[in-house]
């Protein structure tokens, strides 16, 4: 099966499905994180951070030719809103399933803040806890995914031809079991 966080195969179960319940909890603890100390694009604190740090998640393979520095990429993946590690999660997943699964956690970051934007029009409760916090931390989400979205959107628009004697046939760069 193939693994979360890279493009290595190993022994996976299905028990790793778990892993959802911390990625809800991580999703949730990251708006209440954003929204708590004010870490919007707006104030500008985190703007050279998330520059950064797309920079670099884009051209990896210039900057860090020998493969990455471990922290730095950890630290750059999560910034990137990416795992950073290898791990399991079911133990069937193959490359197609594992490019869908990679929008999953952002749309879901911004599900949750649209929610609590929806939410604090309609409750004074809520909009006075929040004030006027929830946009800006909607735009930091956006481009805080930016990067990892980019890069799945080019990976799933990759197609490699295969040309055998007079036939060509288009198939999916990553997955040559998927025609293109």
């Amino acid at each position: 099966s193939l693994m979360l966080g890279s493009n290595k195969c190993g022994e996976c179960d299905n028990s790793y499905v778990s892993l959802i319940i911390p990625f809800a909890l991580a999703g949730i603890a990251l708006v209440v994180f954003l929204i708590c100390l004010n870490l919007t694009v707006s104030v500008g604190t985190i703007n050279g951070l998330i520059f950064y740090a797309n920079i670099i998640k884009i051209n990896e393979s210039f900057f860090f030719p020998n493969g990455p520095v471990s922290i730095l990429s950890q630290f750059i993946s999560w910034l990137n809103l990416d795992l950073g590690i290898s791990t399991c999660f079911s133990k069937e997943l193959d490359a197609y399933s594992k490019t869908w699964l990679q929008f999953v956690f952002p749309f879901y970051l911004w599900i949750i803040i649209m929610l609590i934007i929806i939410l604090s029009h309609y409750s004074f409760r809520i909009s006075k806890l929040i004030g006027r916090q929830a946009v800006p931390v909607l735009a930091t989400l956006l481009l805080l995914s930016f990067t990892k979205l980019f890069r799945t959107f080019i990976l799933v628009f990759q197609q490699s031809d295969i040309k055998c004697g007079d036939s060509t046939l288009s198939v999916w760069a990553i997955d040559a079991n998927v025609k293109y």
